[in-house]
């Protein structure tokens, strides 16, 4: 009955230690702020995260937006003579906003490693997903920032660090995950996310409001602000021209 009991402990034993929903994970982190509020003067902040790693291992910071599906023209030569669009493309499922941050040490080529842009690439041919790459980082949506982790000090098997991860003016409102992963020899080991909430105040929340709730009002709105614009423009050229 005794090694009966033995048995059966050192199975469950192993079977606690096996499963990952049991497994308690090392790694930690704290973001703050986790509310940025963007208002009509925002030009991009900063959010520090800090937190702990194992010991043999470096932090990755990942930021992720909501997964969406992105369309694009696929221009050409007609008849090898004239550029138009020739078709679309859609990657699916990539996140609006991709954000890394590093501690500077690793030559990994991050914008075709599967530990940042990579990551969500799916069954998109490499070319077309180079290329989006290339869009996203020209508008500031994908960005990587290298040495922005430091490590502060060491607590028995984990080594604690900080970083401050730029926040681009792009952002919008919504949900973002903030992720740090523990990497080693370019994989990930474990890992830990909370949630960055951004939220429009002032004249853009004022605004967005009017075009969702009262989108009749909005786009009278527009007309006239358009109107107006052009009336001023036309009188201040007339001034210039008048003036010589």
């Amino acid at each position: 009955m005794n090694k009966f009991a033995y048995t059966c402990a050192a199975l469950l034993a192993v079977l606690f230690l096996a499963c990952p929903a049991f497994a308690a994970s090392p790694v930690s982190m704290t973001i703050r702020p986790n509310l940025v509020t963007i208002g009509t003067g925002f030009n991009g902040t900063k959010v520090t995260v800090t937190g702990e790693v194992p010991q043999g291992t470096t932090a990755v910071i990942r930021l992720l937006g909501e997964p969406r599906n992105k369309t694009f023209k696929k221009k050409g030569k007609a008849l090898g003579l004239l550029w138009m669009n020739l078709g679309a493309v859609e990657i699916k499922g990539v996140p609006d906003v991709f954000l890394v941050g590093t501690d500077g040490s690793s030559r990994v080529d991050w914008e075709h490693s599967d530990l940042a842009f990579r990551s969500v690439k799916g069954d998109t041919e490499d070319w077309i997903y180079d290329e989006f790459i290339k869009l996203m980082e020209e508008d500031g949506f994908y960005q990587v920032e290298n040495g922005v982790i430091q490590y502060t000090g060491e607590e028995g098997d984990m080594r604690t660090f900080r970083a401050e991860l730029s926040i681009p003016s792009a952002m919008h409102q919504g949900v973002y995950r903030i992720e740090v992963l523990s990497v080693k020899d370019d994989k990930i080991v474990d890992m830990a996310a909370e949630e960055l909430h951004t939220q429009l105040t002032g004249l853009p929340a004022f605004l967005s409001k009017l075009a969702f709730q009262h989108s009749l009002l909005y786009g009278v709105a527009a007309v006239i602000i358009a109107i107006l614009a052009g009336l001023f423009m036309s009188l201040v050229f007339k001034e210039r021209g008048g003036a010589h």
